[in-house]
């Protein structure tokens, strides 16, 4: 007969022992196995050492007294050791945990269909009742730490059956109190693990022995070490000394800089690498040194130096936002910088830098350095948003917002919908303009992670993650507002319900089809390539062929033109001018290969490293044993759009973005390949080695990029004429010579960007975002056209002014901006009575240095004198 042991550590648990013994004594003769209870007692004082012992001499309970080393992970597999069955069931003594339970938790592992079997709160049918807020949240977060590292839903439970061998291989010397998350940890994926539900209820009598800071801080460490890390309470606290002497240092150069008249952005880089060499060093001998200091090479050094920037960066992006947006003094938001990358360096110099020595947990680390490369892009990405002035596009996408409508000349409406969303709440500032970019690139995570997790399982989603976070396109979609943020989340959303409809074999997905598929149409039209890509794997897909005879893929096309209907609606109301827009004018033209070109879009959107293992990823699929469908679904899916481009780029231009969201695809299996994948290819080892030093380049140019369109670099001057910097003060500039003449006329000028829409969308935008202003007619709106009065392209300023009203129609005074003499020479202004001024230079600066010049004039009806009085 099977024996079963149930280990109970305790610490004066007097009033709580008789009751949980008699309910577990109380299942024995219904069992058809032998219990016994193994007590082990960490020097108890209150008399549960003498109850158990007395319940020892009538039924199956040992005391395993223990006054020395304590510990609840030590006991439990003390009490392991010491136990005769070889299966173990732990609870805790303080009747949490319902002993009735027992059974269920033991049967799976007498059955021999699994390994573990884990008491849960956190399935369906569990509970913790009679919890305040405050308990479930602090639960919620822990369990969620500790899901990064494990695949249950309860990984915290201190309740679980499981064999005695793994109990008992466990270092008690390493092993954190939540014994059950080391036992999963330990046996990876290969650990058969079931979750029964219970409910949990605080304990009856007496009072919890953990120390919530202590036990928390060392949670977190031994989770840290178990991915990889050098982590301790003594090390952060060394670490913490080493910083606050470095931040003497570097503020101690940054006020000597600022006092001599350096630029804020540079006098915190001069003074953040005069602290690197003194933290580098002092790090290595003694924060992270345990045994022995870990040596100061040069390639330790530079692996510092590369955190070091990526602090920096992070830094600035702090700095900007708290003294610019939030109103801080210099010294004080450069002490919140040094903040946020005392944190980055921390876990930087843990994981990267000096790590202990001794073998990795491989699949673990991965795990943590995605989240680690995901928090980075989204800190780095939220200090930037709100102070780096917006591109020409985004400012031509937030006109669309003031002039909000079911559709648009070159793109649908779903952009216009968020930006007027976000600044009706938050104000026309670069930060509302670009939060739908961020919440898009996290809705597009979410399905990602969870697309790669139905295709293979949730280590390779945690893995697809990291590329969410690090490919150039797609950090880039979560940073800029355009079409294609809103687009990729949707592409995002069609590829998981397609997986889910046709290799999970689930109906309802259609549905999830339809709607994600409707609201990217809604986004940017080459959604539809997934139709044809969709086709063409259920054509080549045996077990998908029969969705062709069914009804459900039909509605949700039907369903996808639905949700797509104001966008037709617009169309046949504006003589399809959207859709020869977006289609037949592509066709149009001269010949133009664009081949190279293209090839250099898909370095530039993927990397370098990107581009070689989405290749290989495909070549693998379809060279793989039995053709697996999983990764012939990416590879169709992906390479249908991919591959329409590239047709297209052999007559035609094609622009940088066009093919980003199709690589979304691929993203599980190129995770697949980091994970475990494709194990007998030396191309795809390399590239496992080779993705961290790429994510660590890549965020070290997206940082460098957002710290100098910001903040500038010392040394390094701005290009002259640079379309993405001085816009801010190019509309100041323009708004007070704009004063000028309605004080002095009588009139509000209507002022005219001279390009394609570059200009008038910046103006629109900065002159209605200045300080001060009364905007209550909304003039940077209303009074900021396109020159589409003069024949120019102009997008949608023509149909927001439209031509045929004239001129006069809306003012007798002009301001006209442009980027060169030229396009402000206008004979047909003069032909039409208008007397027009010379042309003068503006020159443009950033931060007190000169970035362009742009030039004006102003026109007037002759009626009109600076006076304003009417002749």
């Amino acid at each position: 007969m099977p024996e079963v042991s149930v280990v109970v550590p305790t610490i004066n648990e007097a009033g709580n022992i008789d009751a949980l013994l008699s309910r577990i004594v109380a299942l024995i003769d219904e069992l058809p196995y032998e219990l016994e209870v193994v007590v082990v007692d960490d020097g108890s004082t209150d008399g549960t050492r003498e109850r158990v012992l007395k319940w020892g001499e009538a039924h199956p309970v040992r005391l395993l007294a223990r006054d020395g080393d304590r510990g609840v992970a030590k006991s439990v597999i003390a009490g392991a050791r010491a136990a005769r069955g070889d299966i173990v069931v732990v609870m805790d003594a303080d009747l949490s945990h319902p002993p009735e339970v027992i059974p269920a938790l033991v049967e799976p592992l007498l059955e021999g269909t699994h390994d573990m079997a884990i008491a849960s709160r956190y399935v369906p049918g569990g509970s913790t009742p009679g919890w305040p807020f405050y308990r479930r949240v602090a639960s919620f977060a822990a369990t969620a730490v500790a899901r990064i590292f494990v695949d249950v839903k309860d990984p915290m439970s201190g309740f679980f059956a499981v064999r005695r061998d793994r109990l008992c291989s466990l270092d008690p010397e390493a092993t954190c109190f939540k014994v059950c998350m080391e036992l999963l940890v330990a046996g990876g994926s290969s650990l058969r693990v079931i979750e029964v539900p219970i409910t949990f209820r605080d304990r009856a009598s007496g009072r919890s022995k953990i120390n919530l800071i202590r036990m928390g801080w060392a949670y977190l460490c031994r989770l840290a070490a178990l991915a990889g890390a050098n982590v301790s309470a003594k090390s952060g606290f060394r670490f913490g000394v080493v910083g606050l002497l470095a931040m003497a240092v570097d503020l101690s150069v940054f006020s000597l800089l600022a006092s001599m008249g350096s630029a804020i952005g540079q006098a915190h880089v001069v003074s953040f690498f005069s602290s690197t060499l003194f933290n580098f060093v002092c790090n290595a001998r003694w924060s992270f040194a345990k045994e022995k200091p870990h040596p100061t090479s040069f390639a330790g050094y530079m692996r510092f130096l590369f955190l070091a920037l990526a602090s920096l960066f992070l830094r600035g992006g702090v700095l900007a936002t708290l003294n610019e947006v939030w109103g801080w003094p210099p010294l004080a938001a450069v002490m919140g910088g040094i903040f946020a990358a005392a944190a980055v360096n921390y876990v930087g110099n843990a994981f990267f830098v000096f790590p202990p020595d001794g073998e990795r947990h491989e699949e673990l680390r991965w795990r943590a350095i995605s989240i680690i490369f995901l928090i980075y892009a989204v800190v780095l990405r939220l200090s930037y948003m709100g102070v780096m002035e917006l591109i020409p596009e985004e400012a031509y996408y937030w006109n669309y917002a003031q002039h909000l409508d079911i559709g648009y000349l070159d793109h649908p409406p779903m952009v216009a919908w968020i930006i007027a969303l976000f600044t009706a709440v938050f104000g026309h500032t670069e930060f509302a303009v670009r939060l739908g970019a961020m919440l898009s690139w996290a809705v597009m995570g979410a399905f990602l992670f969870a697309f790669a997790r139905e295709l293979y399982n949730r280590s390779v989603a945690f893995v697809a993650l990291f590329f969410a976070a690090g490919l150039p396109f797609l950090f880039g979609v979560g940073m800029l507002m355009a079409p294609d943020a809103p687009l990729t989340a949707c592409w995002a959303g069609t590829l998981y319900f397609l997986e889910r409809a046709l290799l999970g074999e689930k109906r309802s997905a259609w549905w999830g089809v339809g709607i994600c598929a409707g609201l990217g149409l809604l986004s940017k039209y080459t959604i539809a390539l997934l139709a044809p890509a969709a086709l063409l794997f259920m054509a080549v897909d045996p077990a998908s062929r029969r969705w062709l005879r069914r009804k459900e893929p039909y509605l949700a096309v039907a369903l996808a033109l639905a949700i797509f209907s104001p966008v037709i609606l617009w169309n046949m109301e504006h003589g399809w001018a959207s859709f020869t827009f977006q289609g037949p004018r592509r066709f149009a033209g001269m010949f133009q290969f664009y081949l190279p070109q293209f090839l250099g879009h898909l370095i530039a959107i993927l990397s370098p490293t990107g581009l070689l293992a989405a290749f290989l990823a495909v070549f693998a699929a379809k060279n793989s044993r039995n053709r697996d469908r999983r990764h012939r679904f990416c590879a169709v899916i992906a390479l249908v759009p991919v591959c329409t481009f590239l047709a297209f780029s052999l007559f035609r231009e094609v622009e940088l973005n066009w093919s980003g969201p199709a690589w979304l695809a691929l993203v599980p299996l190129m995770a697949y390949q980091v994970t475990c994948g494709f194990t007998g290819s030396r191309a795809v080892a390399l590239l496992r080695k080779a993705w961290v030093p790429t994510a660590v380049a890549l965020f070290l140019l997206f940082g460098v990029t957002l710290h100098y369109a910001t903040l500038g670099l010392p040394l390094l001057g701005y290009p002259q004429g640079a379309p993405v910097l001085g816009w801010s003060d190019l509309a100041r500039q323009v708004e007070e010579i704009e004063d000028v003449l309605e004080a002095t006329t009588g009139y509000e000028p209507l002022v005219l960007g001279m390009d394609k829409h570059r200009i008038v969308s910046e103006l629109a935008f900065y002159r209605t975002k200045l300080e001060d202003k009364d905007d209550e007619e909304g003039e940077g709106i209303t009074y900021t056209a396109g020159p589409s009065f003069f024949g120019k392209e102009s997008l949608m300023y023509k149909y927001w002014f439209p031509e045929g009203k004239g001129l006069r129609a809306y003012a007798k005074v002009l301001l006209l901006v442009g980027k060169n003499p030229e396009e402000l020479s206008l004979d047909e202004l003069i032909r039409d009575g208008w007397s027009v001024g010379e042309v003068k230079k503006l020159t443009v600066c950033k931060d007190g240095t000169p970035v362009g010049h742009y030039y004006y004039t102003i026109a007037r009806v002759p009626c009109v004198h600076s006076e304003g009085v009417l002749k």
